[in-house]
């Protein structure tokens, strides 16, 4: 063989091993891709299976009130509510596989239980009775009003009652402007902490929440000691959050930056103008709040976004970007 047919035939078997080596490649990629695929199935099938069977369970619960015993009902009303702040923890943890119709199905779903809960509180509140003129005191009218005084102490103390499952039924901030709010470490100790329909406002957070939802702020300053899980937020314009969490989900936001300590996954959707970087909050009980949310603080994914709108493996989305380091921020306590 003449060294010119030599040559060829080399750089035949170089192309034939380069284009074996390029199918084991994407192979490997689709068998890769198909595992993830079954994986996230198979979460969203344990999802949905244990969702709906809360969600039943639930269902039944709240139409039973009417037969619970009185003496017992504040406690029964009390479990209504925990019961739903449970599937409210399961599906701020499953957010991060589920897709967007799932998690707006699921929200409508959760928002749905959540008043027919508070519908029954209401309906169960003791109605005010009102008085007109005076009457002559007697001995009987005497022992009378002594007894409705009774019922009226023992109506006072459910209504008491059910205005604090009320509360606890919705824990943070809603429906404010133009305020400073806060919130303490003790308030916040292994709780949901909810901001809902905020503007122009600046809130404080020092403590260890479970997990943070926010909904539709407007021009606001967030600040959070360590959460334990997740973050769910949407709807903002304009804000700064002040974050640390085990994962991260914002959705519908514009023009918002996040100082933020995530050691999972980091997830943006229809998003645009979103800035990252790394969480600056110091304050004296930090280090204790970061012990109790049981964060990792050698891990933080600040930097390692993803954007459920932008597919191209290639490119950076546009919709997020790094704010410059001198542009950062730090002192947000004072």
């Amino acid at each position: 063989m003449d060294p010119t047919q030599s040559s060829s035939y080399s750089n035949l078997l170089e192309r034939m091993k380069q284009r074996t080596d390029d199918l084991a490649q994407k192979a490997e990629q689709r068998r890769s891709e198909k595992e993830s695929n079954a994986a996230v199935s198979e979460k969203f099938d344990y999802f949905h299976e244990t969702f709906q069977q809360m969600k039943k369970d639930l269902e039944t619960k709240i139409e039973e009130v009417g037969n619970v015993k009185k003496a017992n009902l504040i406690t029964y009303l009390d479990n209504l509510v925990e019961d739903s702040q449970q599937m409210q923890q399961l599906l701020n943890e499953s957010s991060m596989f589920l897709a967007s119709f799932q998690m707006k199905k699921a929200s409508a779903e959760m928002k749905e239980l959540d008043e027919l809960i508070h519908c029954r509180i209401e309906e169960l509140q003791p109605k005010k009775r009102f008085g007109f003129g005076k009457k002559k005191v007697t001995e009987k009218t005497e022992n009378i009003t002594a007894m409705k005084d009774s019922t009226d102490s023992s109506t006072a103390m459910q209504s008491n009652s059910l205005d604090e499952i009320i509360k606890k039924q919705f824990f943070g901030f809603k429906d404010q402007a133009h305020q400073t709010l806060t919130k303490s470490a003790g308030e916040l100790e292994n709780r949901q902490m909810n901001l809902q329909n905020l503007q122009d406002c600046k809130v404080i957070a020092l403590g260890n929440p479970s997990t943070l939802q926010v909904a539709s702020l407007r021009n606001c300053t967030v600040i959070i000691g360590p959460t334990s899980r997740s973050a769910f937020i949407k709807d903002c314009i304009n804000c700064k959050f002040v974050m640390a969490c085990q994962q991260v989900r914002i959705h519908n936001t514009q023009n918002t930056q996040f100082y933020l300590h995530v050691t999972g996954a980091a997830i943006i959707e229809n998003c645009q103008k979103v800035q990252f970087a790394p969480y600056t909050l110091r304050y004296p009980e930090l280090e204790d709040h970061y012990c109790q949310s049981g964060l990792d603080l050698n891990i933080n994914q600040w930097d390692k976004i993803d954007d459920f709108h932008w597919l191209s493996e290639s490119e950076i989305s546009p919709n997020w970007s790094v704010i410059p380091e001198d542009e950062r921020l730090e002192n947000w306590l004072e």
